[in-house]
C-alpha cells in the first residue's frame, strides 16, 4: 500500500493500439485516485486539456507530437512522488520507459487498482540490471573523467542553452531533455545503448539535484 509521503502520483499505462488511446481507463483511474486524496498527473487528462482529439488515427501522429508528449510526460514522472500503472502497462514501450525512469529515481511504482507496490526485484526490462550497472560505471568513471562531474558539465550546457533561447535552464532540466532525446531515438529504433544512456542521464540528473540541495 502507499505510504504517507506519497502525495502526487503519475499515472501510466498502454495507450496506442487501444480505442481512444485508452483515455476512458486513464480518466476513471485518475478520478478514483483523486477521491482517495492524491494529486494525479495524468497524461490523458493533460492531452484532453490541451485539445488532443482521442479519435485521431495513430498514423497521423507526427514525430513532433511524440517528442512533445515524451518531454511533457518525463517531466511529470520527475515531479511525482510515485507512479501508478494501469493493467497491461508491460505491453507499452512508453509506460515501460516511464516505470524504468521512476525506479532509477527511487520512486515507488504501484499496480492500479489494488495499489500494490511493485517489488524492485521484478525485472520489467529483461537485462535491465545489466543496463543499470553499465550506466553506473559510465557515469562514475569514463564519461565523468571525460566531461567532469555532471553538475558542472550540465551547468555549462544549461548556460549555453539559456543564452541561446533567452530562457533559464537548470542542470536537472538538461538531464531531463537528454533523456527525452534518447526516448525519441528509441521510438525510431530500440537499442540497448539508448536504455543505458537514459539510465545514465537519470543518475546524472539526480546528482545535479543533490548538488543543488547542498547549496540551497
Amino acid at each position: 500500500m502507499l505510504n504517507d509521503q506519497i502525495k502526487t502520483l503519475y499515472l501510466t499505462g498502454p495507450m496506442r493500439g487501444i480505442r481512444y488511446y485508452n483515455f476512458p481507463a486513464f480518466i476513471e483511474a485518475c478520478e478514483q485516485l483523486e477521491l482517495k486524496g492524491y494529486a494525479v498527473l495524468c497524461p490523458a487528462s493533460t492531452d484532453i486539456a490541451e485539445g488532443f482529439n482521442a479519435s485521431k488515427p495513430e498514423d497521423e501522429l507526427t514525430t513532433e507530437d511524440m517528442e512533445r508528449f515524451i518531454v511533457r510526460d518525463v517531466q511529470m514522472v520527475i515531479e511525482s512522488d510515485g507512479v501508478a500503472v494501469l493493467p497491461g502497462f508491460e505491453k507499452s514501450k512508453g509506460a515501460m520507459v516511464e516505470v524504468s525512469l521512476a525506479r532509477f529515481l527511487d520512486k515507488p511504482v504501484y499496480r492500479y487498482p489494488d495499489m500494490v507496490l511493485m517489488e524492485d526485484h521484478i525485472n520489467i526490462l529483461g537485462d535491465s540490471e545489466d543496463v543499470l550497472i553499465e550506466a553506473l560505471k559510465l557515469t562514475s568513471g569514463d564519461r565523468q573523467n571525460q566531461y567532469g562531474p555532471p553538475d558542472q558539465d550540465f551547468a555549462r550546457t544549461a548556460a549555453m542553452w539559456s543564452a541561446l533561447k533567452g530562457v533559464d535552464f537548470t542542470t536537472e532540466e538538461v538531464a531531463a531533455f537528454m533523456i527525452c532525446i534518447k526516448l525519441s531515438r528509441n521510438t525510431h529504433q530500440s537499442k540497448r545503448d539508448n536504455w543505458v544512456d537514459m539510465a545514465g542521464y537519470s543518475r546524472c540528473g539526480d546528482i545535479c539535484r543533490q548538488e543543488k540541495e547542498k547549496h540551497d
